[in-house]
């Protein structure tokens, strides 16, 4: 039989509290969002602090989106789910708080000025393609992540300050890169860029009006504008058929580029976008 005298096992004991943490590590805070550039957001603030799952994949389109039964059964598990305004938003917002009432959403569109030039009735929902909005947007984010975790408030703030520095930065690189253009004129298919266009002084030529495409006279108008703007590159976006397109492209002496407002890498992808427009457009 072993024996323990009252030292080895003060010891013992001693030994295994240290081993057992102070406070329980809680587990990550769940988050759904609806698209990839709000994934961006919410994990440049939130950190390994959120677990975050984007409704609408890559190659999708949230004018068109349904989400699959899976997708919909994850949501059981999410505590905040972050809209936009994106089409498919419309109805399935509705039905997620009928399916989970407990699930906070938190309107990122809310305190952003819509812009009248899309098809939809609130105005064009592709407000995070313009940094000014993006920084209402983020925001909005960094408030809701520290009401859910106040103990890391500090944490959210610290990482949304830089992350505001960046865009800033962003900002002020795309001023720059349009500041010595003499043409601002661009033609894309969807008109996806009406924000950004706004914010840059911009104008944006759209083959795609009110979610359709052109009839045979709104088709001439367009390739009449083109020709008289030299416009020599269409930006399409792959969620969106190309054959319309490529047809004016071919009529007007342009290409075909293709640019995708909802790629993940935000910071990349705008600095990136600036410089293609600018190179079509000067």
């Amino acid at each position: 039989m072993i024996r323990f005298n009252k030292h080895t096992l003060l010891l013992a004991i001693t030994l295994t509290l240290a081993y057992i943490p102070s406070k329980v590590q809680a587990d990550p805070t769940s988050v759904f969002v609806s698209i990839a550039p709000q994934k961006y957001f919410v994990e440049r603030i939130g950190g390994d602090e959120v677990q975050v799952e984007v409704m609408v994949n890559s190659g999708e389109s949230p004018a068109t989106f349904n989400p699959n039964p899976k997708k919909m059964s994850h949501l059981a598990n999410a505590t905040l789910y972050f809209s936009i305004g994106v089409p498919f938003e419309k109805v399935w917002i509705s039905r997620i708080k009928n399916i989970q009432p407990n699930l906070k959403i938190i309107p990122l569109n809310n305190n952003t000025a819509p812009s009248n030039d899309h098809h939809h009735d609130e105005g064009d929902p592709h407000i995070w393609l313009s940094p000014p909005l993006a920084k209402i947007m983020v925001t909005q984010i960094e408030t809701a992540l520290s009401r859910q975790r106040p103990e890391k408030s500090a944490f959210f703030k610290k990482n949304y300050q830089a992350l505001i520095i960046e865009i800033d930065k962003l900002d002020q690189d795309i001023r720059q890169i349009f500041a010595k253009g003499k043409n601002h004129t661009f033609m894309v298919f969807h008109p996806a860029w009406t924000h950004f266009a706004e914010a840059y002084g911009l104008k944006q030529i759209s083959i795609e009006h009110q979610g359709k495409e052109p009839g045979p006279r709104a088709l001439q108008e367009i390739i009449n504008a083109g020709k008289k703007q030299n416009i020599k590159i269409i930006f399409v976006q792959k969620q969106f058929g190309l054959s319309v397109a490529k047809k004016i492209a071919k009529m007007i002496g342009a290409t075909v580029q293709e640019m995708d407002p909802l790629a993940e890498n935000y910071i990349d992808n705008m600095r990136n976008t600036a410089q293609a427009i600018s190179g079509a457009i000067n």
